[in-house]
């Protein structure tokens, strides 16, 4: 990794502020003796158009992980009143790539298989079709609130439809209920970190 001084960040045009890596620009941050507000300017500069050009181009998860870490790593403590006027956005910046992972993983129908209890309603559900939330909670000994989330992502992956019929919902297995389960060749992976807190029981 190449560390830019103050001179060579301010000689550089919008192309090479471009090519740089958010890492460089955070070692910059923590080691420049003074960052001027040419300095600050510049960093956000390309902290804007890199994450523009990210979610434009549809960057897959791996690079999306490694942007958002980037970010949240940008600021160094030591500099966080120094670096106010810009931190707030470049936080702003990191919260769009995480909003992007988060639908990025709501999307895919074998991560949706992988989470928590996923498995054993749509068993339960595929050998009896119609039933209740309060029975479908009773049978796997699910809080109806939990059950609920759980059945708010599985219908969205369209794993279960709820139909109403009365006052009740009644749970029927969704178009997308006979997509094969994820292979597991070690522990079962019970969500990512955006979404596992929401599944347990």
């Amino acid at each position: 990794m190449t560390v830019p001084n103050s001179s060579q960040l301010l000689a550089d045009g919008p192309s090479q502020l471009l090519d740089r890596a958010l890492d460089e620009y955070a070692a910059f941050l923590r080691e420049a003796d003074e960052v001027q507000r040419e300095h600050g300017e510049a960093v956000d500069y390309a902290v804007r158009h890199m994450v523009v050009r990210l979610l434009v181009r549809g960057a897959d998860e791996d690079e999306l992980t490694q942007t958002y870490d980037s970010l949240r790593r940008l600021v160094p403590v030591s500099r966080e009143p120094e670096l106010r006027e810009w931190s707030i956005r470049w936080r702003g910046m990191a919260d769009l790539v995480d909003a992007r992972l988060q639908s990025l993983a709501h999307r895919d129908v074998s991560k949706a298989r992988s989470l928590l209890h996923v498995e054993d309603i749509l068993a339960v559900v595929s050998n009896r079709p119609g039933l209740t939330q309060t029975e479908i909670a009773e049978a796997l000994d699910l809080s109806a609130a939990n059950l609920s989330r759980i059945l708010g992502v599985m219908e969205a992956h369209e794993l279960v439809e709820r139909r109403s019929v009365g006052r009740e919902k009644r749970v029927h297995p969704g178009r997308l209920a006979g997509v094969a389960a994820p292979e597991k060749d070690g522990p079962v992976d019970h969500g990512n970190r955006f979404s596992s807190y929401l599944y347990a029981a």
